[in-house]
């Protein structure tokens, strides 16, 4: 199990450059890779963000390269020679069909489009790939060590929470019983004296069937307990958890929701908040996990 917040920073040398790489990694529903490299490095963006893709599956991603020294052999100006010979021609054939004076000068080129462009000489781009994957492979090494670490802390925060949630339900469980017997105490004993202690104990018990039938929370405890033991199995797995996670924590949620209404006890209701407040500590918690 993974956090999805952490942060690394490489530096390499290579053929007389220094290339920095700043990685962060924060919160995110789904994977957003934002990129910032050197403008003449942007042939390699698509090959970067897949390189990162393959080793963080969730989570917002900030990657930025940075490039000193003299960056020979990447995009340069140059010159067009064969438009710039055509416009040449064109310009002396201007001249003599108008009958114009003056000679032909560099000037008039300046402004002209596709004489002067720039080429980016992606054989030597493609070289820059070797050194930057090798710092990438290293930042995302200390990403994930960094992730896997904040992960286990996270996850033994979320065992003794979910333990609490546990042990909160067992005293939920054991209430029960005495809920329903206080129940039909109060009710005989209301029953006694509007009748004279006249007690017609069928409708009695039919009071209480009907009473129990409407207050029997066993189905929300059982299915309380099976969701945290489905979340305590997600932690052993090596796959991204945190959208599994969240799903049982709002099945969770309802199930209490519905546990408390259904009580009719006042120290049950107080559980219920307790287990609710530990709910949502740990829905806190699940947000950081990928």
């Amino acid at each position: 199990m993974k956090s999805m917040t952490a942060y690394a920073r490489g530096e390499t040398t290579w053929e007389n450059l220094t290339i920095t790489l700043e990685m962060r990694t924060l919160n995110h529903r789904y994977r957003d890779i934002i990129l910032k490299l050197p403008q003449k490095l942007s042939p390699l963006e698509e090959k970067v963000k897949q390189f990162i893709a393959e080793h963080i599956a969730r989570g917002r991603v900030e990657c930025t390269v940075k490039i000193s020294g003299d960056m020979e052999g990447l995009p340069k100006l140059t010159v067009n020679w064969e438009a710039a010979k055509i416009y040449y021609h064109l310009l002396e054939e201007l001249k003599k069909g108008l009958h114009l004076e003056g000679n032909i000068s560099l000037d008039m080129f300046l402004g002209v489009k596709d004489i002067f462009t720039t080429v980016e000489e992606d054989e030597h781009i493609e070289k820059f790939w070797s050194p930057l994957q090798k710092l990438l492979e290293e930042v995302l090494e200390n990403i994930n060590a960094m992730r896997i670490k904040e992960g286990e802390n996270l996850k033994l925060d979320l065992e003794q929470r979910l333990q609490l949630v546990h042990e909160l339900l067992n005293k939920i469980q054991e209430r029960a019983p005495v809920v329903l017997e206080n129940y039909r105490k109060r009710l005989k004993h209301r029953v006694e004296e509007l009748l004279d202690n006249e007690v017609d104990e069928i409708r009695l018990a039919q009071e209480i069937v009907f009473f129990a039938e409407r207050s029997d929370i066993t189905e929300e405890i059982v299915r309380l307990k099976s969701h945290l033991h489905q979340f305590r199995e997600l932690f052993s797995t090596n796959e991204p958890v945190g959208r599994k996670l969240d799903f049982l924590l709002q099945e969770m949620h309802r199930e209490v929701n519905t546990l408390g209404v259904k009580a009719n006890d006042f120290l049950i209701s107080q559980q219920v908040v307790e287990i609710k407040a530990e709910i949502e500590k740990i829905r806190q918690q699940v947000q950081n996990i990928e």
